[in-house]
């Protein structure tokens, strides 16, 4: 079991700061580390003032959505009936491991943010939906919620409070849709897991029928920390704008010196982090192609990842999307329009089938991109690929199709020449396709 890298001196470690240190997985450890004072703050803390401090601090879903995580949380209101908290951490996004080491190094940190959340939307129940591969992480997690219960932090009496606060730990069974968060409440339930067509949203008939939170991981698990240290100073870290506040995450793979997860706080420029905390691509190659936030934002080129900002509105103006942070790094070397194909098909392999634009659209366009690097490339390929791609986008229950198109869309558009170069034409076919 390996130790993370050092961390980098330009990084901003918050919730990374305790990775690799093994004394910060126990109970004992994380109290001598601060551990469950905020939860402790939190229950003598009227749930709305809770809910408001989180609205102050900026804090933002980092699950991909970006919604404020504060302004969710107050459509959960003081009305009587059940509700419930859901923490995502079925994390299946290609490129993205963050999640996977807050719960293997600093699993109690995951149990007070969600626990914090749980009172702060008036739910005494919580649950914690982990993918079914992260046994390493369920185990550790598994632990600092029986821990937590023995000590009396969770259960009927939290932390002597007079409140209750259950958590509970269910393990998914590999499916990369029980990621949408209404996918993950059908599974949850016991059903098939499809999502569902929203309204009704999860606020108003979620988990059971009942007024329900999804939060991710790594958000739930900044909430502490804005607890203690206050929103004005999660706010302050910001190297871009008041709309993109506190540290990210960022998960960094493929042709890249050196990979592994980097903390940054937002705003950070994009060139800089890829070449000097990151190394850069491998000696004597050249960056192809940037997938900034997982496999289902657009691609990036060199360029437009050069001069790009790490926050929400700086991938964006730069042609992409935060996404869940999952950096992926494609060199020269390779060949794109194989990489694109092997995205493609993944979500053809992960769609539920329950929407025939993505049941359908994901199968053709893996085979119609398969055949093309296998040489056997036909003169209207791309101009069928983007026409799939329009019918696959916004018309379904999901985005699972949607995020199939995305890098196949903004490959065509953003590298013409790595798709022309597989078809037996010498015109344009690009220029042909995107004026149908």
């Amino acid at each position: 079991m390996g130790f993370p890298d050092p961390t980098h001196e330009r990084e901003t470690p918050v919730l990374s700061r305790y990775f690799g240190d093994a004394g910060a997985r126990t109970l004992d450890g994380w109290r001598s580390r601060g551990g469950y004072e905020a939860l402790r703050t939190a229950l003598a803390t009227d749930p709305v003032e809770i809910q408001n401090i989180v609205k102050q601090s900026g804090l933002r879903g980092r699950g991909g959505a970006g919604f404020p995580t504060g302004i969710k949380w107050s459509f959960m209101k003081d009305d009587g009936k059940q509700h419930y908290l859901c923490c995502n951490a079925d994390e299946s996004e290609p490129g993205t491991f963050k999640d996977r080491e807050i719960m293997r190094w600093t699993p109690h940190a995951l149990v007070e943010g969600v626990a914090i959340g749980a009172h702060a939307i008036f739910a005494d129940i919580a649950y914690i939906y982990v993918r079914g591969e992260f046994t390493e992480p369920i185990r550790w997690l598994t632990r600092a919620v029986e821990d937590a219960y023995a000590a009396g932090i969770l259960g009927a009496n939290a932390m002597g409070s007079g409140r209750r606060v259950d958590v509970h730990i269910h393990r998914g069974a590999g499916a990369y849709i029980c990621g949408e968060e209404t996918a993950l409440m059908n599974s949850l339930e016991g059903r098939r897991g499809n999502p569902r067509i929203k309204p009704p949203f999860p606020a108003v008939a979620g988990l059971f029928g009942k007024p329900t939170t999804i939060n991710n991981v790594e958000t739930l698990a900044a909430v502490p920390h804005i607890i203690n240290n206050g929103a004005s100073w999660y706010k302050a870290m910001s190297l871009s704008n008041e709309r993109s506040t506190g540290t990210k995450l960022f998960s960094v793979c493929g042709n890249i010196r050196r990979p592994g997860n980097y903390e940054v706080t937002m705003g950070f420029p994009f060139g800089e982090f890829l070449h000097e905390l990151c190394g850069g691509p491998p000696e004597g190659r050249e960056f192809k192609a940037i997938i900034p936030g997982g496999s289902s934002v657009p691609l990036m080129t060199p360029e437009e990842a050069d001069g790009a900002l790490m926050d929400y509105e700086g991938f964006v103006a730069a042609g992409s999307m935060l996404g869940s942070g999952g950096v992926i790094c494609i060199d020269n070397s390779q060949n794109l329009v194989r990489q694109i194909a092997r995205l493609t098909r993944f979500y053809a392999h992960e769609s539920c089938a329950q929407c025939t634009q993505c049941r359908e659209g994901t199968a053709w366009t893996t085979r119609i991109l398969e055949r093309m690097v296998a040489g056997e490339g036909r003169a209207d390929d791309i101009e069928v690929l983007l026409r799939l791609a329009d019918n696959m986008t916004g018309k379904t229950i999901c985005v699972l199709s949607d995020s199939c198109a995305t890098p196949v869309v903004s490959g065509i558009k953003k590298f013409p020449a790595d798709f022309e170069a597989l078809i037996p034409s010498t015109r344009s076919q690009v220029t042909v396709a995107m004026a149908v």
